[in-house]
């Protein structure tokens, strides 16, 4: 019977053994980048309707203004039904962090390149006792849409001339530095020497005339770097625009803006009655924070940027209705600044004789529906309410429709024996009657 012969292993040197496993370990590398190709594109290539689209949270039934405020914003849809998700839950494309703004100083636009989204699991880098500027900082990771075209230097006048006043607009007050304090995380507005506010200082210069003043604050602003820079330069520099403190590259853009001759509001994410946190982002105002927390938070949200005149909230019903606020609006009483509500709670907290502070008439549909019908009709409302009482205050968020509806109205406004009004001189029109 014949033997049968042991298989034996080749006798492969050390060398050739090394390659092999370097090419096991290369096809591995190799294999593992395929399959998680599909999911870097998905984040990189979500369709710009995704952002201009931005989800938007239900109302909840039974939630309003008291019969006072309503008569005031009589059928106005709620703000947490219409505001859009503007903050870190609406990431989807990131903007490459950059410590400082500094590469743009000589007017450069910045930057649209793409980095991974921005991810909640980061936790709390506004927990006290982390100052500064931190890894992970929201403002690194808020995101814009890319859109191919670079954005315009400031002073750069758009292509198109339907857009170009025949004479340029008055740019808002350089930045007063004795107007500022310094905080942990940067330098925060401060009332001045000889009471000088910023409220009054950035505030748009205005002569009221005859005809009802209507004003109209567009918000949301920064996250998208083209509907950011069609607000500026597309819409009449008598309108107000507001800015959310996680975009990026905020002093580009609001220099920008006020260079442009609009005068600039800072949004704060507060919270709603709908305990969507995700949407407000890690520097939220929030009844379960201690006054500490919340103040800490609002510094943060105040060194994002200067040249602003005041603050606006985000969402926010069930902050301002509560006690928790109190703290929070005296300090920004004390920052000098002016602050617009649209959440219809102000007046659990305001006493009447603050000549600071003013609430918004009415929600501007931001104009979801594609015959934009809703959005005119809010505009129309808006134009009663201001015929009525003598002026009134609108508020939005930009989306390409919003932009598009706001230019066309505003541009009639004078033909229906309105003036159109930067928002600061209606709160100063309030204040000298109270």
């Amino acid at each position: 019977m014949a033997r049968i012969r042991k298989l034996k292993w080749p006798v492969l040197s050390r060398l050739t053994w090394a390659w092999l496993v370097f090419a096991c370990g290369g096809a591995g590398v190799l294999a593992y980048a395929g399959l998680n190709a599909d999911k870097r594109a998905a984040a990189i290539a979500m369709p710009v309707e995704a952002i201009e689209r931005l989800a938007v949270p239900a109302a909840h039934p039974g939630e309003g203004p008291s019969e006072s405020q309503g008569q005031r914003m009589a059928h106005a849809p709620s703000p947490e039904r219409l505001a859009p998700a503007i903050g870190v839950a609406a990431a989807s494309l990131s903007e490459e962090a950059d410590a400082t703004e500094a590469p743009f100083a000589n007017g450069a636009a910045p930057s649209d390149d793409d980095d991974e989204p921005y991810s909640m699991e980061t936790g709390d880098i506004l927990a006290l006792g982390e100052p500064g500027h931190f890894p992970g900082d929201p403002a690194d990771e808020i995101v814009i849409t890319i859109d191919g075209a670079p954005a315009r230097a400031p002073g750069e006048k758009p292509p198109s001339a339907t857009t170009q006043s025949a004479a340029p607009p008055t740019p808002i007050a350089a930045t007063d530095q004795t107007m500022l304090r310094k905080t942990d995380y940067g330098m925060a507005p401060r009332i001045g020497s000889g009471g000088r506010r910023a409220s009054s200082y950035y505030a748009k210069p205005f002569k009221q005339g005859e005809a009802p003043d209507v004003a109209l604050i567009v918000g949301g602003l920064g996250l998208n770097r083209a509907l950011t820079e069609r607000a500026i330069d597309d819409l009449p520099a008598n309108v107000t625009l507001a800015f959310a403190p996680y975009a990026k590259n905020l002093s580009f853009w609001t220099k920008r803006a006020r260079e442009a001759g609009h005068e600039v509001l800072l949004e704060l994410p507060m919270e709603d009655r709908l305990g969507a946190e995700e949407v407000l982002g890690p520097a939220a105002l929030m009844t379960t924070r201690s006054s500490a927390e919340n103040l800490q938070r609002l510094d943060w949200m105040l060194s994002r940027f200067d040249g602003f005149f005041g603050v606006t909230n985000y969402l926010g019903a069930k902050f301002t209705a509560d006690a928790a606020f109190d703290p929070v609006l005296r300090q920004i009483k004390n920052s000098g600044l002016a602050y617009f509500d649209d959440s219809g709670a102000l007046r659990h907290s305001w006493h009447g004789e603050d000549k600071t502070a003013t609430t918004v008439n009415r929600i501007i549909n931001p104009g979801f529906e594609t015959d934009r019908s809703a959005t005119l009709a809010d505009l129309e409302a808006l134009e009663k309410i201001a015929k009525r009482d003598g002026d009134a205050i609108g508020k939005t968020y930009a989306n390409s429709s919003t932009l598009d509806v706001i230019a066309d109205w505003a541009a009639k406004v004078g033909e229906r024996e309105l003036e159109l009004a930067p928002a600061s001189a209606v709160l100063s029109a309030r204040a000298s009657e109270l």
